[in-house]
């Protein structure tokens, strides 16, 4: 198995205390004051076919068991454990060629679990629904040749699928000028098409057009800044948000209701300025590359963690990074001084808010979590093992 660690741009730190379990309050949430406690690890033991490096893992409930699953790229493997007792339930072969083949040519590959026998991926060129035996049970090719300005499916927590119908987000790099950037799409599965597109991005980015007119001059020159939407609920019950928006949207039946305040009110995300200065874009005569800035202002990492239930909504707020020298590279990286917890309740529609100590930063990666009845589950940063994947877990209680 491969030990090398990526270096991640967003992380957090846990220190246990002599017992195993640590407690951090906040009183000066938004609405609501939580607690947050730490629980012991989570482990899974991998096999000797499984890179610990990599593993991007989610939850998903089948049957009423739940499942931590991840995709294996080295060996082309969706795994599935099953929670609680942490042993490998189905392991599954993504077929390289014949019949039930499955490519991903850009190297992006997501899925979505609606049970075993409808699995959904998406690897920006192909749709596929295959089952739990690999068989690849419908294949739908999204666009001939790769475009910025090609809208694709992305498969995410909110992605419903009933009737043959995916109800799921929609994704363009580019808007070209004078359309419309739709953020939601239903998408017929047997035919093969999309039945509708919804939700109007400037519904929730106001600075849309400039956004848009940046990106198109970006483009131009072969490297872009993506600005990255969030989804969380159901097709009919829908919360959405930026990685710089203080608010989620509620969507009820894909109608806009109402806006709620969702991030830390002494810490403001940054605007549409201070996203463009996240990355940097380099650009020599025969490639175009993009990293991370070592000065960020505040902004959203990672998803919109939820709960099982759907209740409860999680994003995490970096305050900011500074730069710091990478010693694997010896170059500058950035390094972030604090962050906070924001925790939403859909059913209160109140949010409140955690701040994570400067100490917490270095262990856990705030871009790489899921979410159980157990409580949240970051991903380590390094990693103790090539043979385990473990996870600190927090368990927020409100005060």
């Amino acid at each position: 198995m491969k030990n090398s660690v990526n270096t991640l741009l967003i992380v957090l730190l846990f220190i246990l205390s002599a017992c195993g379990t640590s407690s951090n309050k906040e009183s000066e949430a938004g609405n609501v004051s939580y607690e947050l406690t730490q629980l012991e690890d989570k482990v899974f033991m991998l096999d000797d076919e499984t890179s610990v490096d990599g593993i991007y893992a989610k939850y998903v409930v089948v049957d009423g068991v739940g499942y931590y699953s991840f995709f294996n790229r080295p060996n082309r493997h969706l795994y599935f454990y099953n929670y609680k007792t942490g042993e490998i339930a189905h392991k599954i072969k993504l077929a390289a060629d014949g019949p039930n083949e499955i490519i991903y040519p850009y190297g992006f590959f997501e899925y979505w679990v609606h049970d075993f026998d409808n699995i959904f991926v998406n690897t920006m060129q192909f749709y596929y629904k295959i089952n739990k035996e690999g068989e690849v049970l419908k294949r739908v090719k999204s666009h001939e040749n790769f475009s910025f300005s090609d809208s694709r499916l992305s498969l995410d927590a909110s992605t419903t699928f009933k009737d043959g119908k995916l109800y799921t987000s929609n994704t363009s790099f580019v808007t070209a000028e004078g359309d419309t950037s739709w953020l939601r799409a239903n998408f017929d599965f047997e035919k093969g098409e999309v039945e509708k597109y919804y939700l109007d991005e400037r519904t929730i980015l106001p600075d849309f057009e400039e956004k848009a007119e940046r990106t198109r001059e970006m483009a131009k020159t072969g490297g872009i800044t993506s600005l990255a939407f969030f989804f969380a609920g159901n097709d009919q019950n829908l919360y959405g948000t930026s990685q710089i928006s203080d608010s989620l949207y509620y969507f009820e039946n894909s109608e806009f209701k109402e806006a709620y305040f969702a991030g830390d009110p002494e810490i403001k995300s940054t605007d549409l300025d201070g996203f463009f200065m996240l990355s940097i874009v380099t650009r020599t005569e025969n490639s175009v590359s993009i990293g991370p800035n070592p000065t960020q202002p505040p902004h959203f990492v990672g998803n919109l963690y939820t709960s099982p239930d759907k209740q409860m909504i999680y994003r995490v707020l970096v305050h900011g990074t500074k730069p710091r020298i990478n010693p694997e590279t010896n170059k500058e990286a950035p390094k972030v001084f604090g962050a906070s917890l924001i925790v939403f309740d859909t059913k209160t529609k109140k949010s409140g808010v955690i701040k994570l100590p400067e100490e917490l930063i270095n262990q856990v990666a705030l871009n790489n979590a899921f979410v159980t009845e157990e409580g949240i589950h970051f991903s380590l940063k390094e990693a103790n093992s090539e043979s385990e994947k473990v996870y600190k877990v927090v368990k927020v209680n409100k005060l």
